[in-house]
């Protein structure tokens, strides 16, 4: 499937589902703001994030109240807002998951999503959109040991990125702009890493909940739960490269480190939402992670098939038919049919080799092998035999076959059991060692 189908699909979705709740004259609604609203939300609606098979959606409730918002700014004929936390850093799994630790291609293609999104509704709202994305890195990046100076650098590069490709529609939130604290007029590096940690201490001094309940709030609320899955299974993944298991750290103390990072990643993100809440208060709220879309509206980031749509979760690589895929990048370089593309001396992305240039790959191979020389090594990192997979530690399949990394590719009797263990209560999550969920 094209990149102009995935689209072309998303839009026949949105349409539907927002097909009940449509305003405009044939529902008798004679107000003009609201028909331009709806058109609106139908155009955000397109970039929704596919609902996981564990959660309940309630669009139905949430519609009402975006479209809301949107009217706001639409009877006053002002520029739509929206604010979107993302974008904190490239994922501490540098081993396996992402080509470095600055924006690349996967970032690039995200921003100009977003601004597509923004074009968009501007095409039919003169007004237009801006999307303010709130950088939520210096908020967790303690936990996972990211440096300061990293988060610093990647936030430059993702500015410096935008504005070179014009995209007009975005902007990029300050750290004055969400806590009150004393920073010198213009930050630099050295000003921006001396302050992170006065950032932290007052996001929580100000909005944080000593007596926050994090364990009821992920048993109650399933937007909470959902996120702290999600949590979860990042962490457990990336994690095993930065606090890898050992004699003192054996797969229950691993596993009972993840879940309690995921629920402190879980209590600063309660602080974080306060702060966006009250500094952006009338803003049309997006989201990165899975919810019911109730209260939120969880988007996709990248025109992708998989299950990686964060560009700062994996690498992307572009098919000889034009269409984009996301993984991780050790799944590519594991793939003889993709290379690596640099840009500006650093990797960037992936892309399909052709036919023909894996034809030669091979015809080469097999020649230097006749010749007593050694194989192409692209041919070596296939294993024969299965295992073990890199993304769940089984040795039963490939990665490229691991269901609970691809569920779409799953009988759906397993498609139904993982799903059921999704469903099951959020402190079980890692207990059964076969169900261990994959982001």
């Amino acid at each position: 499937m094209t990149v102009s189908e995935i689209i072309a699909t998303s839009e026949r979705k949105a349409a539907a589902a927002i097909w009940p709740l449509r305003l405009g004259h044939e529902a008798g609604v004679e107000d003009e703001s609201a028909v331009t609203s709806s058109k609106i939300l139908n155009i955000v609606y397109k970039y929704r994030l596919e609902k996981a098979a564990d959660a309940h959606d309630k669009w139905v409730e949430g519609t009402p109240k975006f479209l809301s918002v949107i009217q706001k700014f639409v009877r006053a004929q002002e520029t739509v807002r929206m604010c979107l936390p993302a974008f904190p850093f490239k994922s501490a799994n540098k081993n396996f998951k992402v080509l470095g630790t600055l924006p690349d291609r996967a970032e690039e293609t995200s921003l100009a999503r977003l601004n597509t999104m923004c074009a968009e509704i501007e095409a039919v709202y003169k007004p237009g959109a801006k999307l303010l994305i709130v950088s939520d890195g210096l908020v967790y990046n303690d936990l996972l040991t990211i440096p300061d100076r990293e988060v610093w650098a990647y936030g430059e590069e993702l500015r410096a990125m935008a504005t070179a490709k014009g995209f007009e529609h975005l902007e990029f939130s300050r750290l004055r702009q969400l806590v009150s604290i004393q920073l010198p007029e213009v930050l630099e590096e050295v000003t921006y890493v001396a302050n992170a940690s006065n950032f932290r201490r007052a996001l929580l001094n100000q909005f944080g909940k000593d007596d926050l309940d994090v364990r009821q709030e992920i048993a109650e609320q399933e937007d909470t739960r959902l996120t702290y899955c999600g949590y979860s299974r990042f962490l457990f993944n990336d994690l095993r490269f930065v606090f890898p298991k050992s004699e003192s750290r054996g797969s229950k103390k691993y596993k009972s480190d993840v879940k309690f990072l995921a629920r402190e990643m879980i209590r600063r993100g309660f602080a974080f939402a306060g702060a966006i809440k009250k500094n952006f208060p009338d803003y049309l709220r997006l989201s990165i992670h899975q919810s019911t879309g109730e209260h939120k509206i969880s988007i996709s980031l990248l025109p992708t098939k998989t299950s990686y749509t964060t560009p700062w979760m994996c690498a992307i690589a572009y098919m000889q038919d034009g269409s984009l895929i996301s993984a991780p990048k050790g799944d590519f370089e594991a793939d003889r049919k993709y290379q690596v593309v640099y840009v500006d001396g650093r990797p960037s992305y992936f892309e399909e080799k052709s036919k023909s240039a894996i034809l030669e790959e091979t015809k080469a191979s097999e020649l230097n092998k006749a010749n007593g020389a050694a194989p192409i090594s692209l041919d070596d990192k296939k294993p024969e035999t299965p295992g073990p997979c890199p993304h769940c530690g089984k040795t039963t399949h490939f990665e490229s076959r691991c269901f609970d990394k691809y569920p779409h590719l799953a009988p759906r009797w397993v498609q139904e059991k993982i799903a059921a263990a999704k469903t099951a209560p959020a402190d079980k999550i890692f207990e059964d060692e076969s169900a261990t969920p994959a982001l």
